[in-house]
């Protein structure tokens, strides 16, 4: 583990070290790459600021909600088309439809339907999200061997407690998958709304240095992005670790 972990510092301080000699050489003019050392600054001063914050918090709400909503109707949505094979023959068709729009491509009619606010954001992070959380939730239904299924079926167990007990912690590893990708999706997708919009966050922050050539600045403010969605990752990563420890170290990622 200390090996892995001093490779990837490694790789990651020769990319620092290839972007300031390409910096300092001049091949590439400073209005489209400035210098490490020019970022670093500019976030220094961002981050002495309420508004940068400000904007990191709004960022944060719209993935959040938009996250939140998708789980909680992703999950039990999955779970019931996973294990009843009419629901999800029924549902197959309209899911696939749905999958295939571009989010991002749909912008301009959320805009005209919800208009340019917080809501429409988390709209938009919320049709993202759901889907991996619900095709997730969907496999990991139906990967429940049929004997337990059937001994559960044979004990008349209650079908709510049956669901509790067997169908979701027997899915968990599949849903967390599904969690871990919704998680850095919801981010990305916020941001993405944010340089599209007039909304406030990170996005909208990025467009505003561009537009007023503030290079550096906008580079500060996308590695910001990277490193919230780098956080949001790890924390799903460190929650399925939490929830899944019960489970042999083979099994816990869903593999």
């Amino acid at each position: 583990m200390v090996r892995v972990r001093l490779l990837q510092l490694g790789a990651l301080a020769a990319v620092l070290a290839l972007w300031a000699l390409i910096a300092a050489a001049g091949l590439v003019s400073s209005t489209a790459l400035p210098g490490p050392r020019a970022v670093a600054v500019a976030f220094w001063q961002l981050a002495g600021s309420g508004a940068f914050w400000q904007a990191v918090g709004e960022t944060l709400r719209g993935a959040v909600t938009g996250l939140v909503v998708a789980v909680a109707v992703g999950i039990p949505v999955g779970l019931v088309t996973g294990v009843y094979a009419a629901a999800e023959e029924s549902s197959r068709l309209l899911m696939e439809i749905l999958r295939s729009f571009p989010v991002i491509a749909l912008l301009p009619v959320f805009l005209l339907v919800l208009g340019s606010t917080p809501g429409m954001k988390a709209t938009v992070v919320f049709i993202a999200c759901v889907f991996p959380v619900l095709l997730q939730a969907q496999y990991g239904a139906q990967s429940v061997p049929p004997s337990i299924r059937e001994t559960v079926h044979g004990y008349r167990i209650p079908r709510l407690l049956r669901f509790r007990r067997v169908i979701l912690p027997g899915a968990a590893p599949s849903i967390m998958t599904g969690l871990r990708l919704a998680a850095t999706t919801s981010v990305l997708v916020a941001i993405g709304v944010e340089v599209l919009t007039t909304l406030p966050g990170i996005g909208h922050m990025i467009m505003e240095s561009q537009q007023a050539g503030a290079s550096a600045r906008a580079y500060a403010c996308i590695l910001t992005a990277g490193a919230i969605g780098h956080t949001i990752a790890l924390l799903a990563q460190f929650a399925e670790h939490r929830l899944l420890r019960w489970r042999p170290p083979a099994l816990a990622g869903g593999e």
